[in-house]
């Protein structure tokens, strides 16, 4: 037995990684910027108008994690609140609630460049608001969500103290709700939403 738990200990010691080693890799990134969402819905058979999200405040949480020279992989919470907007053909619009707006993906990023790098991502996103409108009998549960990005850090010695970075953000997500499908709207509509975002992370080789 003892000869087991020695060979056992020393398998341990050989595979396991070093904490510090770990933690070199692994860093912290927020992201704050503008969103811009496409119309979540289009009628044009009884009175023509589009509801559409306005221009809103997105705020993103991402664990990073170096898989090997020019790539890592990642983990992100992505939160946007917006308020709608109803705009008919007439010319009026008007407010027409609000929402917020929760996504998580999981990504795969490539350093091609000094300084640049892309992301493709994949997950969910689930609408939270108040049972008014085309949310009252509910928010259609999670709609899958696909993603892309581009990520610039700037090259100057300040921005790379705090792994500060600008990002140009994609995704797109079919939407429909129960109240749309009630009123006779039988397929759902895709939401492409664009996002600007600047960035800052700590860890992994960096620490502002």
């Amino acid at each position: 037995m003892k000869g087991v738990r020695t060979a056992a200990l020393v398998a341990l010691v050989v595979t396991a990684r070093p904490p510090d080693r770990l933690t070199a890799q692994v860093s912290l990134h927020l992201a704050a910027g503008v969103r811009y969402s496409s119309t979540l819905v289009h009628d044009s058979i009884v009175t023509p108008f589009d509801l559409r999200p306005a221009l809103a405040p997105a705020l993103l949480v991402s664990v990073r994690d170096e898989l090997r020279p020019g790539w890592s992989a990642d983990a992100t919470l992505d939160v946007t609140p917006s308020g709608l907007r109803r705009h008919e053909t007439t010319g009026g619009s008007f407010d027409a609630g609000s929402f917020t707006a929760f996504a998580f993906t999981v990504g795969l990023r490539r350093h091609f460049a000094p300084g640049a790098s892309a992301r493709l991502g994949v997950g969910g996103l689930r609408y939270a608001a108040s049972q008014t409108g085309v949310f009252r009998e509910g928010s259609g549960g999670i709609f899958p969500l696909g993603t892309v990005a581009a990520t610039y850090a700037l090259p100057l010695p300040f921005a790379r103290k705090r792994q500060l970075e600008v990002e140009a953000h994609y995704d797109v997500h079919q939407f429909t709700t129960p109240a749309l499908r009630t009123e006779g709207f039988r397929e759902s509509r895709p939401v492409h939403r664009v996002a600007l975002l600047v960035r800052i992370g700590w860890g992994g080789g960096g620490t502002p």
